[in-house]
Order: structure tokens, then C-alpha cells, then sequence
């Protein structure tokens, strides 16, 4: 039976990134599925190239749309969103490169069990990561092995449909990266568990500091004032280097999700009392 699945790409910019990473997404997915394309008013020549991918890939595209500024993620999300008619929602960002069998590893997990809420690629580099320390967070969720958490990053993630439902839109904010990451923890207390695949599913973050792609501190400075200053995280390599570090610590220990549960109805931390530890 083949399960119907809809997933977001947004641009804004970064042309080299997106010549990297969307034929990848088409090439490596194992899994038939929509694709739809938000451009956030590229001025780059991404809408050129955009084009010219449709128009090769047009039985896999169902809708490819050209804003004239950038929105944001919340709103072409949601009008993905109530657009879409598939059982399963994803998203992938043009900054990410995802290994061969991505989504089909994201979808054989939520077929497995409907205890799932987001799932999805791991963003982090290792070299941040204490691999021992996370894999003694992984727990079995009917057959399902992954490293819970409250929220996971926005790049690569797929869900069901039926939780969209139930939960409605994101919220706008003035922060253009503004409402993914309270709409996951509000999925989290409903009694759904969200996390990172295990063995890891391992995506390529190139603006993470390390990555060779990296251009976040030379061309695309505008970018990163979007993705990291507005988070208050000054634009220089150290210190994001020193926050990506500290974010990754904060998925090994798990801190998230035992501040939300610690702050959830009891019956939703009595579910969750065996993946917490």
C-alpha cells in the first residue's frame, strides 16, 4: 500500500546550497512522495534555477511558489499545510543534505507505530555530540528505536497528518524562524513522542560552523542574522561554534523533555516515565 506523503522545501537564497541539497532530497528519498517549493523572494538567480527544476521534475511537483519577501517559515507552512490532503507532513531545508533513504526510514518508523509525534534527521555534527551519553537515552517504541526529546531541529522531519488536525497552524510571530519548536512541545504533551532516529539518521547542516559548505560568515550573512541573531547569537564563528555545542549538550542530556514533562499533567509524565529514564 503506498502511503501518500507531502513535503515543504523552502529557499531564500543561498543558490550553491540549494543546487546541493534538493536533488539530493529527490535522488536519496527511497519514498515516492510531493514535493512543494516555497521561494522566500531569492534574489540570487534561485528562482531561475527553480524553474529549470520543475520543469525536470514535474510528476513529482505539485506546487512551486515564488514570494516576493521573505515571510518567514510559519506562514508557507501553514499554507502547505491546508493545502496538503496526505496522510504524512514533512519539511526539508536548502541547508541540508539528507543520505540515501531518508524519508523512507522516516516513514517505515511512523508505520511501525502511531505513538510517534515528529521525527527526523539528526542536524548535529558528532564531533559535538557524546555519542555514549545519547545512546543511553534511546528508548524502543514498538519496534522503534530513537533519542526523545521535546522538540527536534526543523530541517528534516516528518509527521502525521491526523496531529496537524488535531493541533491546527503555527503561530506568527515577528521572528521569521518563530513557532515550530512550541508547536512540538505541544505535541510532546498530548502524549506523542518526538525525537531523532536511532541508529541516527544523520543529515549535513551546512551552515553548522564546521561543515565544508559553510558560507553563513561570508556570502550569506543575511541568512544567519535570520537563523542565529535572531536568536541573539552574535555573527562570529566562535560563538556559534560555542552554541552548537551547547545545543547538541542539551539533546544528549535530554533537558527539554524532562523541563516540559516536569511541567505537564501527571498523567503525561507517568506515559513518558520509562523514556525519561
Amino acid at each position: 500500500m503506498q502511503h501518500e506523503i507531502d513535503i515543504l522545501y523552502i529557499t531564500f537564497n543561498r543558490l550553491s546550497y540549494t543546487k546541493e541539497t534538493l536533488p539530493a532530497l529527490v535522488e536519496n528519498a527511497e519514498a515516492p512522495f510531493h514535493l512543494t517549493i516555497v521561494d522566500n523572494g531569492s534574489t540570487d538567480g534561485t528562482v531561475d534555477y527553480l524553474k529549470q527544476f520543475a520543469r525536470s521534475h514535474c510528476k513529482i511537483l505539485s506546487a512551486i511558489r515564488f514570494l516576493e519577501f521573505n515571510t518567514g517559515i510559519s506562514q508557507p507552512t501553514n499554507a502547505f499545510w491546508k493545502a496538503s490532503k496526505a496522510e504524512f507532513l514533512g519539511k526539508v531545508d536548502n541547508d541540508t543534505l539528507y543520505p540515501q533513504g531518508w524519508l523512507n526510514r522516516l516513514l517505515e518508523a511512523h508505520l511501525a507505530t502511531k505513538r510517534l509525534g515528529v521525527i527526523g534527521g539528526f542536524h548535529f555534527n558528532t564531533k559535538y555530540v557524546d555519542m555514549e551519553n545519547l545512546a543511553r537515552r534511546v528508548i524502543d517504541v514498538e519496534g522503534v528505536q530513537l533519542v526523545p526529546d521535546a522538540f527536534i531541529g526543523g530541517c528534516c522531519y516528518l509527521f502525521r497528518r491526523s496531529l496537524q488536525r488535531q493541533r491546527g497552524l503555527l503561530s506568527v510571530g515577528k521572528l521569521k524562524t518563530h513557532g515550530w519548536t512550541e508547536y512540538q512541545s505541544e505535541i510532546c504533551r498530548s502524549g506523542k513522542i518526538n525525537g531523532y532516529l536511532w541508529p541516527l539518521l544523520q543529515v549535513e547542516h551546512f551552515d553548522d560552523p564546521l561543515n565544508k559548505h559553510n558560507l553563513a560568515f561570508s556570502e550569506h550573512r543575511e541568512i544567519s542574522k535570520i537563523s542565529l541573531a535572531e536568536k541573539g547569537i552574535p555573527l562570529d564563528r566562535e560563538t556559534q561554534l560555542a552554541w552548537y555545542k551547547k545545543d547538541a549538550a542539551r539533546v544528549v542530556s535530554g533537558i527539554s523533555l524532562k523541563i516540559l514533562l516536569a511541567q505537564s499533567r501527571s498523567t503525561i509524565n507517568k506515559w513518558h516515565e520509562h523514556p525519561c529514564g
